[in-house]
């Protein structure tokens, strides 16, 4: 067990410890929720460049380190949901891109072959951070009265819902190109039975 890994599973453990947190839904909580999601971006971001610069890259993380980061961030997205905050097919999105990508991963694997992270990815990876950072703060901020209860923008789209959407947005984006890159994959190792 090399540092990459373990930071990884750091990171799979942390998400279940923030879903209890969150659920409490005062200032304190969302504070160490805050916390706990920035521990979290922070392990990713080590574990891959630990693992390319000692030359720790293994099987182990290839597969849990995309694991770790879905479990993380749907866990965040499902603490949202849980106190209304983002509409189910939201949440959906995010859970249904997470599933191709794995599914395409999985017929990759079946024909020797490793799914890179694309560019798309790591662009989904920053926006879906930037968007879970600017809704824990906006929570924050209403918990401390800095902020109203809800933030409406024109049309009477609330300010997190519209966050959230921009996320989705990407996320969606990033799927379509991953099976765009992918698919021959897929449809060569069906053809092969």
């Amino acid at each position: 067990m090399n540092a990459p890994n373990t930071l990884t599973i750091i990171r799979i453990l942390l998400a279940p410890i923030y879903i209890v947190i969150f659920i409490q839904q005062t200032f304190w909580a969302y504070a160490v929720c805050m916390g706990l999601f920035l521990l979290s971006e922070l392990t990713d971001y080590l574990d891959g460049k630990i693992a390319r610069r000692y030359n720790q890259i293994s099987v182990f993380g290839k597969i849990m380190d995309p694991f770790a980061d879905s479990i993380s961030r749907f866990s965040i997205f499902i603490s949202f949901l849980s106190i209304g905050l983002a509409p189910v097919w939201l949440i959906v999105v995010f859970f249904y891109r997470d599933v191709l990508v794995a599914i395409v991963r999985v017929f990759a694997m079946r024909e020797g072959v490793v799914v890179s992270a694309r560019t798309s990815g790591k662009h989904k990876a920053w926006v879906q951070a930037v968007c879970i950072f600017a809704v824990l703060a906006i929570l924050i901020l209403q918990k401390k009265s800095v902020l109203p209860p809800a933030i409406l923008l024109p049309f009477h789209i609330d300010l997190i819902t519209a966050i959230l959407g921009l996320a989705a947005i990407v996320t969606v984006w990033s799927g379509v190109d991953y099976w765009l890159g992918n698919y021959r994959i897929v449809v060569r190792s069906l053809d092969e039975g």
